[in-house]
């Protein structure tokens, strides 16, 4: 798989940058559609709406 040490490191920063970046999109996401949500029901009076969320992850490769 990795033959030294340092890509073996940049295998493991890299698994662990996409989980963070990750983690930090969904505590956004989940910010926004709270917002959403809440301000959807303070309009809807007593009709009942739900609030519909989309994420578009556009990813790079650098052939190094």
């Amino acid at each position: 798989m990795t033959k030294t040490t340092a890509q073996a490191a940049a295998a493991v920063l890299s698994a662990l940058m996409t989980l963070a970046v990750v983690a930090g999109m969904n505590g956004i996401a989940t910010k926004q559609y709270v917002a959403a949500e809440r301000v959807a029901l303070a309009n809807a009076g007593t009709a009942q709406v739900a609030a519909v969320q989309r994420v578009v992850i556009v990813g790079h490769r650098a052939n190094a």
